[in-house]
């Protein structure tokens, strides 16, 4: 009998080239008190909407499948974002929608770079070619070489992240402009950070046939639900839903979403703290020597150190303080990524950083 480690081997050499030769997309797991690395919304739900929810719950019949569509949850993320759920998908994270549209329209797939790391990863993982376009000095699209470079390389999508993971800022409306109206490609734009910048392309919707809009509940406080949604004309709908997975949508991500979002007031209140908290945030860093922070339309802030971030990372998460290591050869030499928290980690994540800084 062979030693299972030869059997293993063979079984690992059957999985696809495409497969093998990424990197998983690594989330950091250490226990820390405050957690800044994953753009999460800091605050919990009050304590009386958290029973009324509880209480949601209970009824939820989980023996049996859930609605297939979500169509109670479409309507009322149609009721919060304007939106028609006539022409909506929702996924099990943005991340399922992502991988739907590389399905359908496949590739090459084109991308600036840098970008959210998962629209390249689903790309090679599906086996489908990735062109890459360097962002400018100040992280907007050059819209004129990304066309050309759609066009060279007969793109079928292109993902423009607005605002932008990692770098914060939104691209302008002016080089996104071009961009639809000179390729013939899928242009998805994610804007999973829409109610930090509160500006969006869905009110040109109608005018782009080619655009297709995503979104989340992860940023503004349901992170735990896995709930992405996608928008897109409904040739474009229609078509996605064919590969849509069967109740992708769990009973349970149903009903909370449909209760959450009955209490406007509270998220649309945290919201604006977060966004409050942003300014400081950037203002006080602005002033840091050794950090240069950049402007964001998110609910984190990108830095660039003047010494080894990675250093300056690890420091950080040995005072139990969580924040993103970016630091690598390219664009983001030396950067790191903070998520906007409560005001109090805010106030301890500037002491712990002004301490290292002075001590280094």
């Amino acid at each position: 009998m062979k030693p299972k480690s030869t059997k293993t081997a063979k079984l690992v050499g059957l999985i696809r080239p495409e497969v093998r030769a990424l990197k998983a997309y690594r989330v950091d797991e250490t226990p820390v008190r405050i957690k800044l690395d994953a753009m999460e919304n800091p605050f919990s739900l009050p304590g009386s909407v958290q029973k009324q929810l509880a209480s949601v719950l209970r009824e939820v019949k989980i023996n049996l499948y859930p609605d297939p569509s979500g169509k109670e949850l479409k309507e009322s993320i149609a009721s919060l974002w304007k939106m028609d759920p006539d022409l909506m998908i929702l996924g099990n994270g943005s991340d399922e929608l992502i991988q739907a549209i590389i399905l359908a329209f496949g590739g090459p797939v084109l991308v600036p770079v840098p970008t959210f790391a998962m629209y390249e990863i689903t790309s090679r993982a599906l086996a489908q070619p990735v062109v890459t376009v360097p962002l400018g000095e100040d992280f907007d699209l050059d819209a004129g070489t990304l066309i050309k470079k759609a066009r060279q390389s007969k793109a079928r999508v292109i993902f423009l992240a607005s605002p932008n993971n990692p770098t914060g800022n939104r691209f302008s409306d002016k080089a996104v402009k071009k961009i639809l109206d000179n390729t013939t490609a899928a242009v998805v734009i994610d804007e999973a950070y829409y109610s930090f910048s509160g500006k969006s392309w869905l009110p040109q919707l109608n005018k782009y046939p080619n655009m297709i809009i995503l979104r989340t509940l992860s940023k503004i406080g349901f992170a735990g639900l896995r709930v992405g949604v996608l928008t897109a004309s409904p040739g474009i709908v229609n078509e996605l839903n064919k590969i849509r997975l069967p109740y992708n949508i769990n009973s349970l991500s149903q009903a909370a979403g449909v209760s959450a979002l009955k209490h406007r007031t509270v998220i649309n209140r945290q919201i604006s703290t977060l966004i409050s908290e942003r300014k400081k945030l950037y203002n006080v860093l602005s002033r840091m020597p050794g950090i240069t922070a950049y402007p964001s339309e998110t609910n984190f802030i990108l830095l660039r150190t003047t010494s080894d971030a990675s250093v300056i990372q690890k420091k950080m998460k040995g005072a139990g303080i969580l924040i993103k290591d970016l630091n690598g050869p390219g664009p983001l030499k030396n950067c790191l990524r903070v998520t906007i928290g409560t005001p109090e980690e805010n106030r301890e994540f500037l002491r712990t950083l002004k301490t290292i800084l002075d001590t280094a």
